[in-house]
C-alpha cells in the first residue's frame, strides 16, 4: 500500500485481549494515526473502547464498515472469532492488523490466505521482534561472531491466574490451544533469525492442568525442525508462580558453531560468549513499539517488517504443533 500524505484512518475491532493496548497507545503518540470507529459484540467492552477513543462504537463489524470509509482495522476479538474478522477485512480491501493468533485452525488460515490472494493487505503483531535485546541479538547473529546456527532452545513460561481470565479462554473453539497461542512469537524468531524456510514441526501437551483449572494444559513443547538445517525447541507454559513479579521470564538460548548468546527478555538483557571473548552483556539499541511498523508502513511507504507471508507462515506452524500434538507427536511438515 503506497504511502498517503492523508491521515490514516483506522478501526479497532474487539477488546478481549489487553494487547489492543499496543494499538491505542502508539495511537496516542501519533498525529497521522486516529481511530474512527470501534466495534464488540460485547458491550461492556464497546462501552469502554468509546469511551477511550471517543469515536461511535458498533456490535457488528459490518455496520462499522458500511458507516466508515477506514483504511486498516486492528483485531482483538477472542481468538476464535479474528478469522472471519480478518477475512471480511481483505474482502473489503482493508489492511487487516491482526494481534496473534490470528486463526485457530488451519481450514481459518486458509480462508485467510484464499481471501488474500497474494496482496499486501495483512500483517500481524509480533512485538518480541522489536524489543531491544531481540534487535541486539539479530546484529550478533548477522555479524558471524556465533557462526553456523546449531540451535535454538525458547522458553515462554507466562502467569495464568485462572480468576483474573476471562471465560472464553477456557473454551478450546475460542482459545485454540496452549501451541497454537504461545508458540507463535518464538517460531517466528527462529525463523527470521536464520532464514530457514520449510521444514516439519512436532508437538506435546502435557496431561497435567494448570493450577486452578480441570482441563486447561500447563505446559506444551515444540520441535521446529528446518530442512538442511537444525531443529529448534519451544517450550510454553502456564505455570509461571503467581507470586512472581513478572508475568513471564521468556528466554531464549541460541548455539552457534563460534559462540553462545543468552536472551533474557524479561530481564532485558543479551549475554554473548564465544571462541575467543568470554561471556559479556552487549549494549543494547533503542527498541520500537509493537504497533508502529504497520503505521509506518501504511503511513509513510516504508517496508512492512512483518509481511503477510510470514505472518501466516508463523500462524500456521503453531496450529499445526497443535495438531501435531493431537496425533501423538505426529511431525508436520511446514513451508
Amino acid at each position: 500500500m503506497p504511502a498517503s500524505s492523508e491521515m490514516l484512518d483506522i478501526a479497532i475491532v474487539g477488546a478481549a485481549h489487553p494487547h489492543v493496548e499496543y494499538v491505542l497507545s502508539e495511537i496516542a503518540v501519533r498525529t497521522d494515526v486516529r481511530v474512527v470507529a470501534v466495534a464488540d459484540h460485547d458491550p461492556a467492552r464497546r462501552t469502554e473502547l468509546e469511551r477511550r477513543t471517543k469515536t461511535p462504537g458498533y456490535a457488528d463489524l459490518n455496520a462499522l464498515l458500511d458507516a466508515h470509509r477506514v483504511r486498516a482495522a486492528a483485531v482483538f476479538t477472542e481468538f476464535g472469532l479474528r478469522a472471519p474478522i480478518v477475512v471480511e477485512l481483505l474482502r473489503r480491501g482493508i489492511f487487516a492488523i491482526a494481534d496473534k493468533p490470528m486463526a485457530v485452525t488451519l481450514a481459518q488460515l486458509a480462508l485467510i490466505e484464499e481471501t488474500l490472494a497474494g496482496r499486501n493487505l495483512l500483517t500481524l503483531l509480533l512485538e518480541k521482534r522489536f524489543y531491544p535485546v531481540t534487535l541486539a541479538l539479530r546484529s550478533v547473529i548477522d555479524s558471524g561472531q556465533l557462526g553456523d546456527i546449531v540451535s535454538i532452545t525458547a522458553t515462554g513460561p507466562h502467569k495464568l491466574v485462572p480468576s483474573r481470565r476471562p471465560a472464553w479462554m477456557f473454551e478450546p473453539s475460542t482459545y485454540g490451544g496452549i501451541l497454537a497461542d504461545l508458540t507463535v512469537h518464538d517460531i517466528d524468531l527462529a525463523l527470521w533469525l536464520t532464514g530457514y524456510t520449510s521444514g516439519t514441526i512436532s508437538g506435546w501437551i502435557s496431561s497435567t492442568p494448570a493450577a486452578g483449572t480441570t482441563n486447561f494444559p500447563a505446559l506444551g513443547r515444540a520441535i521446529l525442525a528446518c530442512d538442511g538445517g537444525p531443529e529448534f525447541a519451544i517450550e510454553v507454559d502456564w505455570i509461571q508462580p503467581e507470586a512472581s513479579p513478572r508475568h513471564g521470564d521468556y528466554a531464549m538460548r541460541i548455539s552457534g558453531t563460534k559462540g553462545r548468546a543468552d536472551v533474557l527478555f524479561a530481564e532485558n538483557r543479551l549475554l554473548v560468549e564465544t571462541a575467543t571473548r568470554p561471556r559479556r552483556e552487549i549494549d543494547l539499541p533503542v527498541g520500537a513499539s509493537p504497533a508502529s511498523f504497520v503505521f509506518d508502513h501504511l503511513t509513510r511507504g516504508e517496508t512492512l517488517q512483518i509481511a503477510a507471508n510470514e505472518a501466516l507462515r508463523a500462524t500456521r506452524i503453531a496450529i499445526l504443533a497443535q495438531e501435531s500434538a493431537a496425533n501423538g507427536g505426529k511431525p508436520m511438515r511446514w513451508s
